[in-house]
């Protein structure tokens, strides 16, 4: 057995090995110039990890240059710039259209691809309902509180397409159940 196989085996993942994750973010990271404190909540976070796997995990092309671009993504919706990232009434249309701008894929299973982004619209939408009183406080817009989506109609259409979907590495890197007490944002 190699070490990479070694690895592998210990880790329970066969394509997104904990050594490649802490590569990928350890380089975005340094690219964002993070504190030790931010790159730490990067390399810990389900959200960045899940974001950063989805396009091995869907054997992809060009995985790694699509784990990059995504993460670059996610990390602008959470810092300086996250008001270009935040909803508005023209993405009501689709729970999933707030995550198109990182959701480019160049191949692979595109059944994994859903669940993936599937997983990652239930943490957003129940970041919403979380965040009613305090968005409506700032006046900023909430398509739950503005009735564009109903709340439990919604998780529930995501759970039935996530659970549909099996993927074993993807569970153990987000489980569903872990996915309501996520954040999607970085901490203040």
């Amino acid at each position: 057995m190699t070490h990479e196989t070694l690895e592998k085996a210990q880790l329970g993942t066969t394509l997104f090995s904990q050594a490649l994750w802490d590569e990928l973010s350890g380089r975005v990271a340094r690219a964002f110039r993070m504190t030790e404190a931010e790159e730490a909540w990067l390399r810990d976070g389900k959200i960045a990890r899940l974001i950063a796997a989805l396009p091995f995990l869907a054997g992809c092309e060009d995985a790694e240059r699509t784990a990059v671009a995504h993460l670059g993504t996610y990390l602008l919706s959470t810092r300086e710039t996250k008001t270009y990232f935040t909803a508005q009434p023209g993405d009501n249309q689709s729970v999933l259209e707030r995550l198109r701008l990182g959701s480019n894929f160049k191949g692979g299973d595109a059944r994994i691809i859903e669940r993936g982004l599937c997983l990652l619209a239930l943490n957003m939408v129940a970041d919403y309902k979380r965040d009613i009183e305090e968005d409506a406080r700032l006046g900023k817009y909430n398509p739950i509180a503005a009735g564009a989506w109903d709340f439990e109609a919604t998780v529930a259409d995501l759970e039935y397409r996530i659970i549909s979907i099996p993927c074993e590495e993807m569970e153990k890197l987000l489980p569903l159940v872990a996915v309501p007490m996520g954040y999607w944002g970085a901490p203040e």
